[in-house]
């Protein structure tokens, strides 16, 4: 009597050795394309902080005039295409103070960046990890500079070492730091107990192999977001004390002293030449629109939890 096999119970093929396949890396342009593709606003954010920087290094040289050459023949003109910002009242092309004042705003960044959030960064990880004595010191002097206003402080700092580029840097750089490491503090002291941690102390591993391949990585998507917000604020704080007059010198070119009246009466001007204050307006708004949007693009790219979203 002839019996049947039941799909089910039917043997499966062996497949050699010979026919197993790895599939192909995909090329590293092709990965950043799709990137870019799934971030329309981060390539606009990029584009914005790498113009911004380059003309923030380059930008003295690219300027068609000298920003601070003051001529009566050329008082308050609307843009044209000898002026593409036109000029203020005592003549000077508004473009060329732009691109010369966008190196005053950028230095001020970059120190915050990375001499005030970096080191308060690595201060925060380090006192959230080891704790104790190291810890208690660091976040009591984090709250004993943030229980003064920083206003009244750098009024001090004025006070003590005059006014000036300098001072603006010391006050930008050490709020940045205490900023820092109150925010790195707690992200590194919920890491340090993740279960994978304890595996890693369990097979031996040292302290600053677990900070280095464990801690810092889980805490870099913050890390990049506050460096971003940093370099925002900075380039917010040196325009609104330029803008107040307490910053650079009157004669620099900065986008702050372009919107005041220590400089120019733009202000009281604004209605009859508006291009006075809407051209550095918009220098400002976009630096630091680009810088959080590139902060949070970056961020959602490299958090581990999001990383296979985005393949």
């Amino acid at each position: 009597m002839a019996t049947t096999a039941h799909p089910a119970t039917s043997v499966l093929p062996i497949v050699t050795a010979d026919e197993w396949s790895v599939a192909p890396e995909v090329p590293r342009l092709v990965r950043w394309g799709r990137l870019a593709r799934q971030n329309p606003l981060g390539v606009v954010a990029l584009v914005i902080v790498v113009t911004f920087c380059f003309i923030g290094i380059f930008g003295t040289w690219l300027t068609p005039y000298d920003p601070t050459h003051i001529t009566s023949e050329a008082q308050n003109q609307g843009p044209s295409r000898e002026h593409l910002f036109g000029t203020n009242q005592f003549g000077e092309d508004m473009f060329s103070r732009i691109l010369a004042g966008a190196r005053i705003s950028f230095l001020i960044g970059l120190m915050g960046v990375t001499i005030g959030f970096g080191t308060g960064a690595f201060l925060g990880i380090v006192s959230g990890y080891y704790q104790r004595w190291l810890d208690y010191v660091i976040q009591r002097s984090a709250e004993a500079w943030a229980a003064f206003p920083v206003l009244i402080l750098y009024l001090a700092f004025i006070a003590a070492i005059g006014q000036g580029l300098r001072t603006i840097a010391i006050v930008i750089v050490i709020s940045a730091i205490f900023g820092g490491s109150r925010v790195l503090r707690v992200a590194a002291l919920v890491t340090k107990h993740a279960d994978y941690v304890d595996a890693a102390r369990s097979l031996g591993a040292g302290d600053w192999w677990i900070l280095r391949r464990h801690i810092i990585p889980n805490v870099m998507p913050l890390i990049i977001v506050g460096a971003s917000s940093v370099f925002a604020v900075s380039v917010l704080a040196e325009a609104a004390l330029s803008f107040l007059g307490l910053g650079v010198n009157a004669s620099t070119p900065s986008w702050g002293i372009d919107m005041s009246d220590t400089h120019t009466p733009n202000l009281r001007y604004a209605a009859q030449y508006p291009h006075l204050v809407i051209f550095p307006g918009m220098a400002i708004s976009l630096v630091v629109l680009g810088f959080n949007l590139l902060g949070d693009t970056l961020r959602d790219i490299l958090d581990p939890r999001l990383r296979g979203t985005l393949r």
